[in-house]
């Protein structure tokens, strides 16, 4: 299964899309802008990935640019909850050639069309850290609201910074 935006298709993440994944994870800006508290060793993400498999709380995809068609980043629904119909959004544009283009806004709609049509959701939220205010356009772009902030949330190494909840709702 395959969904695709404007300028992006989304793939079942697969064995192909790993060494990219964990490089990006250990990108220091990546990493800084995800909350990584350290590098991911190549072990854990191998461990990581076999164990995201077979799990049924969480759908991840492969961000792959139709322009040139690549691997450039990562989205996923996390902590889908079925009863309440709602799910965590992250996304991730690795590729340092194609921040700023748009992407992570078309892959968010994206995996929103699948969210509420093919999973029945009707709330997508996501946490966004104050230090990544391109992150919180993106998800306003995509029809997201800000419903509030966290102050003070989380720990970046050198000090705590405000968490943006936002979130898109169907109805």
């Amino acid at each position: 299964m395959s969904t695709a935006g404007a300028s992006v298709s989304l793939v079942p993440l697969d064995r192909q899309h790993v060494t990219r994944t964990r490089e990006w994870a250990n990108d220091p800006t990546v990493s800084r802008l995800m909350n990584r508290a350290r590098p991911v060793t190549e072990a854990e993400h191998d461990a990581w990935f076999e164990a995201i498999r077979g799990r049924d709380d969480c759908v991840y995809f492969a961000v792959e640019r139709m322009v040139e068609p690549r691997h450039v980043g990562n989205v996923w629904l996390w902590d889908i909850d079925s009863r309440h119909r709602k799910a965590e959004l992250r996304v991730v544009i690795g590729e340092p050639s194609v921040r700023g283009l748009g992407l992570g806004t078309d892959a968010i709609n994206a995996v929103c069309r699948h969210g509420f049509g093919r999973l029945n959701l009707h709330r997508i939220y996501a946490y966004v850290l104050s230090i990544n205010p391109g992150g919180r356009r993106a998800f306003e772009k995509a029809g997201f609201v800000l419903e509030g902030t966290l102050q003070a949330d989380r720990w970046t190494g050198d000090r705590f910074v405000d968490t943006w909840l936002l979130a898109r709702i169907e109805h």
